[in-house]
């Protein structure tokens, strides 16, 4: 193999070796669809995305924390499609974060009413980003997910934090702050370089530990279990990627969900399995 140091000398320090292994880890992962060499720095910062972080000391309320987030910003997305200016409000929002054409292609939808078609354009980061900043804005909006939203955070305002939950759920950037401590920017996703992937576009990309984290709250699993379900998820959907140019980066998306109404599928089954034993 080719050292990550180009051939050189290993002096310093060490804390690029995760990314390091994961450029390897890729080479060993088999695709079940049709792919490109594009996604050469995006999938190893996933993969150590998914192995850097540790959830020993995560709550589930805080875990159920960031799911209402995404629930609530889900919410938001359908009632945009009936309402003017919830509509306006939340386009507002997701501008500063989206493409202008992937603004307008939600737009569209949400005229038509056509709600998931513009949810299947919006990232899991994009929604948690949504639901804070409207949350904010309009700090009396009623409703059960904004009311539990309050109550968890005047509960455990140790944890039930946006800071808190950037530790726990972000990512390692090394490019972008010079450091590996996991968190979240919230930043609009670098565009391609080249029409390849870069380690900008790559850091920028923080939607996978969030929509990991719904699922698992959704699915009643604790936290402690991401230590080893996140790296067999992430594995999963990587190899589930679809696309053959990176102009198609919602094939990413697609996989992420892809996993998601698996898992729920397989926990549907085993459910329905312990049922039925139950009453023998």
């Amino acid at each position: 193999g080719w050292p990550s140091s180009a051939g050189g000398r290993l002096v310093g320090s060490l804390v690029g070796l995760p990314y390091a292994l994961a450029e390897a880890e890729q080479n060993f992962l088999i695709p079940s669809r049709e792919q490109a060499l594009i996604w050469g720095d995006l999938v190893p910062q996933i993969i150590q995305t998914s192995k850097i972080p540790r959830w020993w000391t995560v709550t589930p309320n805080q875990m159920h924390w960031v799911a209402l987030h995404l629930r609530q910003a889900e919410s938001l997305v359908a009632e945009a499609s009936m309402d003017l200016g919830v509509r306006k409000q939340v386009l507002d929002v997701l501008a500063q974060y989206t493409s202008p054409a992937r603004t307008r292609i939600m737009a569209q939808f949400l005229a038509e009413g056509k709600v998931r078609e513009a949810l299947d354009n919006v990232t899991p980061s994009e929604l948690f980003v949504l639901a804070s900043a409207m949350l904010a804005a309009n700090k009396n909006a009623d409703g059960v997910l904004a009311d539990s939203i309050r109550r968890i955070a005047k509960e455990d305002p140790q944890r039930a934090n946006y800071a808190a939950v950037s530790r726990a759920f972000g990512s390692p950037k090394p490019t972008l702050t010079n450091s590996y401590q996991p968190e979240l920017l919230a930043l609009r996703t670098f565009p391609t370089l080249m029409g390849y992937s870069s380690r900008l576009m790559a850091e920028s990309w923080e939607s996978s530990l969030l929509y990991y984290a719904a699922l698992a709250d959704e699915m009643y699993m604790t936290p402690s279990q991401l230590n080893v379900l996140v790296p067999e998820w992430t594995r999963s959907t990587v190899e589930r990627i679809f696309a053959t140019h990176l102009e198609d980066w919602p094939a990413l998306l697609r996989s992420l969900r892809w996993v998601g109404d698996g898992v729920r599928q397989k926990n549907k089954k085993q459910g329905t399995v312990a049922g039925a034993a139950g009453n023998l």
